[in-house]
């Protein structure tokens, strides 16, 4: 959007009107520009899984190897 506003003639709420852009997105946006993607879920630990279910789900990988990550994550 920078780019467009930089070399145009047209206000910079005009074209986020013509992309249908919310003025408030494209403020939030251009606050984190450049910041480091910070989330607040929580963060998956080695512990979480026994010895055990690791060696289970790298079996049943070695056993199904066509199918793919998503379906072996939902079994």
């Amino acid at each position: 959007m920078k780019y467009w506003i930089e070399r145009s003639d047209i206000p910079c709420k005009d074209l986020l009107k013509w992309a249908k852009l919310p003025n408030s997105k494209y403020h939030t946006w251009l606050k984190r520009y450049g910041k480091i993607n910070e989330h607040n879920g929580k963060i998956p630990r080695d512990w979480w899984l026994e010895d055990w279910e690791k060696q289970a789900i790298l079996d049943f990988h070695d056993k199904h190897p066509l199918e793919g990550y998503r379906r072996l994550t939902w079994r």
